[in-house]
């Protein structure tokens, strides 16, 4: 089974048609979502109706839950504690749904995913480290832990030495995000995971970031605050 793996969408449209046209170009079985479809970005619509249209399931992320008031948005700081507030109001009854609807989970026999960890998945713990890692997998019977949250492309095996995704070991995967890069290289990511070869395939996309921040515009929201929101 090749799996796409999708993450941290954040309602930026360019970059998901970018990822998307690049993974239409590629072998895969299915496509899952990790969380936060929403949030930074001022496409929240847009970007789940394409993943409704997909049949693309997601779990649950922090933005999801404060969007459709599963947590508050006093855990969300400015600029983008208006957006998640405009967001709220503007999201149509069928995308509200979609989020209210998403589990914090999904796991098949050999894998799991979460948005943020597989432990206590709506704590929006952040996997930013190795040992972090290796915790969790200790505590997970699936060979692979699919995560986001971080917007950190990477792989963390459960031994120190191992290089490279290859079956006799487990692993924590992050896709990276599609609609927030915080890498150096800004470029929006995903991957594909194949469950029978044990192999990861990483994909890093150019975007039109210049889109996406004339997007603010109808919202009211400056280029500079834009940018923020986007981490440029």
């Amino acid at each position: 089974m090749r799996i796409a793996v999708l993450s941290d969408i954040h309602a930026n449209l360019p970059a998901l048609e970018a990822c998307l046209d690049k993974l239409d170009t590629l072998p895969y079985d299915r496509a899952i979502s990790l969380g936060d479809q929403v949030g930074y970005g001022p496409y929240p619509n847009e970007v789940i109706d394409i993943l409704r249209e997909r049949k693309i399931p997601t779990v649950l992320g922090n933005h999801d839950a404060g969007a459709v008031e599963r947590i508050s948005l006093r855990m969300f700081r400015e600029p983008n504690h208006s957006l998640l507030a405009w967001t709220r109001d503007n999201l149509t009854a069928e995308n509200r749904a979609y989020l209210l609807k998403a589990p914090l989970t999904l796991q098949e026999d050999n894998w799991i995913a979460a948005h943020a960890s597989p432990i206590e998945p709506d704590r929006w713990t952040y996997l930013n480290s190795a040992p972090l890692c290796r915790d969790v997998l200790a505590q997970i019977d699936q060979t692979f832990c699919l995560i986001g949250h971080t917007h950190m492309p990477g792989v963390v095996p459960d031994r120190i030495g191992v290089l490279r995704v290859k079956p006799g070991h487990r692993f924590v995967i992050n896709p990276g995000s599609i609609g927030q890069p915080r890498d150096s290289t800004r470029m929006a990511s995903f991957g594909i995971l194949d469950t029978a070869a044990c192999s990861w395939e990483h994909y890093q996309v150019a975007w039109p970031k210049a889109q996406t921040l004339k997007g603010y515009e109808r919202l009211g929201i400056d280029a500079d605050t834009g940018a923020r929101l986007l981490f440029l």
